[in-house]
């Protein structure tokens, strides 16, 4: 008979390691089946089908670009319409894409969920399923969640393989402009004496810059600026954190002055001349500043205080991009729900580096409130929408729940600050750390 092999300690591995290994695995699918045998099953509901209507504007959008019409989705970088242009290329046309654009995108999403898993992560992998599971058909619908599931993979590599997590993170950036403020925590420690942090410096380099290059040469600046235009132009959207004043007060004054309407940028958004909205889009515009003041901070602050080899670099850099991502989404004038699925990455990353230590319980925390937030979410759009954008006066239980999400997303940021603060402490500050 073959002897069992023994461990490094010198003992016959425990009976039943592999079972509990199998059924952990049988778990974590059945979790992944069942949520998304619900997206599907409520997809045939009429109230919900429009949520797929985005994969109908892209189709249209590249079909038109096929024809020779160069000026399409221009809210897009050209990277991004590259990658649609591939897929759309790839599937056949306008009138055979939108299945397999669905299905392709939950295949990613399931692609994230295993990566997590073998990493030796099935809590962020079972995280990730639940957080994208309670988000609904939008996850499938909506091109987000390709720079979400960069920034998650920079996020699981970024110490092990800092080059090419830096890659990610430029290659998001390229394709949705965001992503390039997560460069900063990137750093820590000090890229000047760390070979791990200059390599995440070089392959966000490589990649986002040489992505840029390429857009400025083939289609020129006016249209690689784009994007920053477009978002310039926009205006208060319903679903924004800003905007949630003027839609409490929509709601529940009955006061008809806020009405709202779908715009030229295909959002929902409340009408520039209804009193508050001039205001509040100046709001979000010194908020959108001070987030981006509030990410070099961090970003200084753990390459000042972190030193090459501390056991909390990886929480304090996890923490930082999770806080700047909260930041960027509360802080904007738009709030779409597929901005919701940036979240996920850095959180499924945080239970590689949580330990054993303070974190653990933080990061439960974190986890069971973005689910919640996905779940609100989904509520909102497209569940809701039709009674909070309701004129002359917003539906109360669908804007409560809207106001209720937006909150949340809030107390989060504040919450995620305080950790990223709390792990990048010099270690002379505290003995808590």
């Amino acid at each position: 008979m073959r002897r069992p092999r023994l461990s490094q300690a010198g003992t016959a591995p425990k009976a039943g390691t592999s079972l509990r290994s199998l059924e952990a695995i049988a778990s974590l699918i059945l979790v992944f089946l069942v949520t998304r045998l619900f997206t599907v099953l409520t997809l045939r509901l009429e109230s919900v089908k429009f949520v797929i209507n985005d994969i109908s504007y892209y189709g249209a959008n590249l079909y038109a670009l096929r024809e020779g019409q160069p000026d399409v989705m221009a809210e897009y970088p050209i990277p991004a319409v590259w990658i649609l242009q591939a897929l759309y290329e790839l599937f056949g046309g306008y009138y055979e894409w939108t299945p397999y654009f669905m299905v392709t995108f939950v295949l990613l999403d399931a692609l994230v969920a295993i990566s997590f898993y073998r990493h030796g992560n099935p809590w962020g992998c079972l995280f990730w399923i639940l957080f994208t599971g309670v988000q609904g058909a939008v996850v499938w619908s909506r091109f987000d969640l390709i720079p979400a599931a960069l920034v998650a993979w920079a996020c699981m590599l970024v110490m092990t393989h800092p080059r090419i997590a830096g890659g990610l993170v430029g290659l998001g950036a390229a394709i949705k402009l965001w992503p390039a403020l997560l460069i900063g925590p990137m750093l820590a420690p000090n890229p000047l004496r760390d070979k791990t942090s200059r390599g995440r410096l070089i392959g966000f380099v490589v990649v986002g810059f040489g992505l840029a290059a390429a857009s400025l040469l083939t289609h020129g600046w006016s249209r690689s600026a784009s994007p920053i235009t477009w978002q310039g132009n926009r205006g208060l959207q319903v679903e924004s954190v800003p905007a949630s004043p003027l839609m409490f007060l929509r709601t529940f004054t009955n006061q008809p002055l806020w009405e709202t309407y779908l715009s030229e940028f295909n959002a929902i958004e409340i009408r520039g001349e209804a009193p508050g909205v001039q205001f509040m889009l100046q709001v979000s515009t010194v908020l959108t500043a001070l987030s981006i003041l509030l990410a070099a901070y961090l970003s200084y602050r753990l390459i000042r205080n972190l030193r090459i080899g501390d056991a909390r670099l990886p929480q304090a850099i996890l923490l930082a991009i999770l806080t700047i991502i909260l930041a960027t989404i509360v802080v904007n004038k738009t709030l779409s729900p597929q901005y919701i699925l940036w979240l996920g990455g850095p959180v499924a990353a945080l239970y590689i580096h949580q330990g054993t230590g303070w974190l653990r319980r933080h990061v439960n925390v974190l986890a069971v409130a973005l689910v919640l937030v996905g779940a609100l979410t989904q509520f909102t759009y497209p569940w809701g929408t039709y009674g909070i954008m309701g004129n002359p006066l917003g539906s109360g239980p669908e804007t409560s729940v809207l106001l209720l999400r937006n909150l949340t997303l809030v107390v989060l940021t504040g919450y995620a600050l305080y950790l990223t603060l709390r792990s990048s402490r010099r270690r002379g500050d505290t003995a808590s750390v």
